[in-house]
């Protein structure tokens, strides 16, 4: 009985786990997306300093209100304005 819980247990940690995973890579790609649309819309390149700031706030962010951030990576995979219009629509760029 002890070997099916430890079992349990053991895939419980390993599903969290991997969704946790799953959640920050995808959170990766919408902050380099941010980044580099940050970049695009303003005309200008962003410092390595300033790119790493930004990486950071965004994963932060991302982390905390995933679903909304993603949700909008999602609905605008290759449009920086839609994509910037929907995360001030759902309050993240205040």
């Amino acid at each position: 009985m002890k070997q099916i819980n430890l079992g349990l247990v053991l895939v419980s940690i390993f599903i969290l786990t991997s969704c946790q995973d799953i959640v920050e890579q995808k959170c990766q790609l919408a902050c380099e997306k941010f980044v580099s649309c940050t970049e695009q819309e303003l005309k200008i390149e962003l410092s390595v300093d300033v790119k790493r700031t930004g990486r950071i706030q965004c994963m932060d962010g991302c982390t905390t209100h995933n679903s909304d951030i993603l949700q909008c990576f999602d609905q605008e995979p290759n449009s920086c304005k839609g994509f910037g219009e929907c995360l001030i629509q759902i309050g993240t760029l205040e």
